[in-house]
């Protein structure tokens, strides 16, 4: 008879594993074993290990808005600014710009220096340290943004 401490080791030890993101080799099978290396040198299954990758990929890559955030993502990493300067930047709304920073920043992208007008937005620590994953993601967006309004 199993000791009830080995019992419950053996049923909270994999539901542990997949909450920190080391899945098994039974998890990648959800993952439709897509372990192909990019151009980027980044494999799939690196990216889809992450526990809120499906989150940033529809903030990205599937909602309407995913190419606006990522040229906000991009224009951050050269260097923090504030939302006008972004909004001239891109040629955009100021409050357009404002709303897809919220949702950045709500989502653990982007980090706002201050509460005033003017305040400046930065990437946050956590997405400078999965940048590769992140770019990835980004690319992804500005293609599609990209196919589907041809010039």
């Amino acid at each position: 008879m199993i000791a009830l401490g080995e019992l419950i080791k053996s049923l909270i030890m994999p539901f542990l594993a997949l909450l920190v993101g080391e899945m098994n080799d039974d998890a990648s099978i959800m993952n439709n074993d897509r372990d192909h290396v990019s151009n980027d040198g980044v494999t799939d299954k690196m990216i889809h290990t992450c526990p809120m990758y499906a989150r940033i990929r529809w903030l990205l890559v599937e909602s309407r808005g995913g190419p606006i955030r990522s040229k906000i993502l991009l224009l951050l990493r050269e260097r923090p600014t504030n939302i006008n300067r972004i909004a001239k930047e891109l040629n955009m709304d100021y409050k357009t710009v404002k709303h897809h920073l919220e949702l950045l920043e709500k989502n653990g992208l982007v980090k706002r220096l201050g509460l005033r007008y003017g305040d400046v937005y930065f990437i946050e620590d956590n997405a400078y340290k999965h940048w590769d994953e992140l770019y990835v993601l980004i690319k992804e967006s500005l293609k599609l943004s990209d196919n589907s309004n041809p010039q």
